[in-house]
């Protein structure tokens, strides 16, 4: 039985519905679902009553994005930029806009879910930004791990760095910056994640860098470089086939050398069974729970 959504989540879909008048007037394509596994649905102000999504049916502006158990979907956007949205996820993209001229920015809703965001063409400003019944997280020219729920509640309070803290199963938000980040070599665009919640704000500058938001109204805790188990269950979230590969032959390297390559992968691969590649990477120097900043 699927669980009612606490009154802060019910809030911020109707918020979303309300803020994107538009949306309800005219279909404003964003691009298409690339790549659909299981049973995928979409709603919206016209379709009140999920219905299945087929591959590369069009997307737009205000679409409701349902996945059920061990499905996913990935959208790829009118830039190249691409949603992959794992299992037991709701998702909006609330607007898009894009010029080749002048770059891409969206809006986007996640209610519930993991998420993997990788930016697509460089041309012009490259901007995004996602809403969770939590906080708010700014993208900048980049590709992250989004959870939103119990399952980011489970991991992030495995972490050393979090610990045990006061957190919301229906709000829990984990961002984890996949890359490429600033420091990052080969060639690929830098970029950034700046998460925020209750006045305050943590920049992911950096692949495998974290920040964990336990609830509505607490400030986000990090940055904190995310554990090898951590990353194989976030893993287990999005990619389940990609997470049982890599632990049954040293999966922490593997996830480990992900992050920095996450940015340079074809998008096709992404949910349709490719594997990420695993050149070798210098291990991080991990921040020390000691030196958290302001926790709840």
């Amino acid at each position: 039985m699927m669980r009612q959504p606490s009154p802060l989540v019910a809030a911020l879909l109707a918020t979303s519905l309300l803020a994107s008048p538009l949306a309800a007037q005219q279909r404003v394509e964003v691009g298409n679902a690339a790549t659909v596994v299981g049973d995928v649905r979409m709603s919206n102000a016209q379709i009140r009553k999920p219905k299945k999504i087929a591959r590369k049916q069009r997307l737009a502006w205000g679409d409701l994005i349902d996945t059920a158990r061990k499905s996913q979907l990935q959208i790829l956007l009118l830039d190249r930029s691409s949603f992959g949205i794992g299992a037991s996820s709701r998702v909006r993209i609330d607007r898009f806009v894009y010029d080749p001229e002048a770059g891409r920015s969206f809006f986007a809703t996640m209610v519930k879910g993991a998420l993997r965001f990788f930016s697509g063409r460089e041309e012009g400003e490259n901007s995004g930004e996602i809403q969770t019944p939590s906080g708010r997280i700014g993208i900048r020219g980049t590709a992250l791990d989004l959870l939103v729920g119990e399952e980011a509640e489970a991991i992030a309070e495995d972490e050393d760095f979090v610990g045990n803290v006061d957190s919301d199963e229906d709000e829990a938000t984990l961002v984890v910056l996949r890359g490429p980040g600033a420091a990052t070599a080969g060639g690929l665009m830098p970029g950034r994640a700046e998460v925020s919640a209750a006045g305050k704000t943590v920049v992911l500058d950096q692949p495998g860098l974290a920040a964990y938001i336990p609830r509505n109204g607490a400030p986000p805790i990090g940055p904190f470089f995310l554990s090898n188990p951590g990353l194989a269950e976030l893993q287990d979230q999005l990619q389940p086939e990609v997470a049982r590969a890599a632990q049954g032959g040293g999966g922490g390297g593997l996830l480990r050398a992900l992050l920095p390559l996450a940015g340079a992968i074809a998008v096709g691969s992404l949910l349709s069974g490719g594997r990420d590649r695993t050149d070798s990477q210098a291990e991080p120097q991990t921040r020390k729970p000691n030196d958290r900043q302001d926790q709840p």
